[in-house]
């Protein structure tokens, strides 16, 4: 068995986390846990808005793929509004 590279194993790491992730938030949307509740224990106010928007944008990023696979979104549109949310998010992020 070969060893995995430092950068390898990072690489490993980020796509297990973004799976993981992404599970979290078809969960969310498929039993629609609603993101108040879901960030109901994190006591840290500011942690707490971090983690609110993220699931949110998330979450929109989400709805827009299923819409875009369903014909409703063409890519251009898609890639406007996902490209749009992210950067608002970016922001938000900035500015807390």
């Amino acid at each position: 068995m070969q060893d995995k590279s430092f950068l390898q194993a990072i690489q490993d790491l980020q796509a297990r986390l973004s799976g993981d992730f992404q599970n979290t938030i078809t969960y969310m949307l498929v039993h629609r846990t609603t993101v108040a509740k879901a960030t109901l224990d994190i006591q840290d106010e500011k942690v707490r808005a971090v983690v609110k928007n993220t699931l949110i944008t998330d979450q929109m990023i989400t709805l827009l793929t299923l819409m875009k696979e369903m014909g409703i979104l063409d890519k251009t549109q898609y890639d406007e509004f996902t490209a749009y949310l992210m950067q608002s998010l970016t922001n938000q992020l900035y500015n807390s």
